[in-house]
């Protein structure tokens, strides 16, 4: 809430400054505008960082430090790995399907298996 009144008050403070300028005298110079620019920039990351939470989680990082590690990884490793457990977790779920369909078949006697013309004593 205090970010969003930061904003308002910048913006107002640019409209007034701009309209006080020129109506007193000819326009702003350069220099005069890139102090604008340069303020509303500031004002803006202020904005940005107090909305997002960047300030926030910094101090949960420094604060916690001694709770976690951080270590080097290899991102191709990672993504090999994650790869193959999706491969895998999608082959089990195949069979499942298909071993719950030939069931669902053999149950409602729709399905004839291979094996069908041997007689089981």
């Amino acid at each position: 809430m205090a970010a969003s009144w930061l904003l308002v008050f910048s913006l107002t403070l640019f409209q007034s400054l701009v309209m006080n300028l020129s109506s007193e005298g000819p326009f702003p110079s350069a220099t005069t505008i890139k102090s604008w620019v340069d303020k509303m920039q500031v004002d803006l990351v202020t904005l940005a960082r107090s909305a997002s939470g960047v300030d926030e989680l910094a101090k949960i990082y420094t604060k916690y430090s001694d709770l976690y590690t951080v270590e080097a990884n290899n991102a191709r490793d990672l993504v090999e790995i994650a790869a193959s457990s999706i491969e895998k977790l999608l082959s089990n779920r195949s069979k499942a399907l298909v071993l719950h369909s030939v069931f669902i078949l053999l149950l409602t006697g729709h399905f004839t298996p291979y094996f069908s013309h041997l007689q089981c004593k």
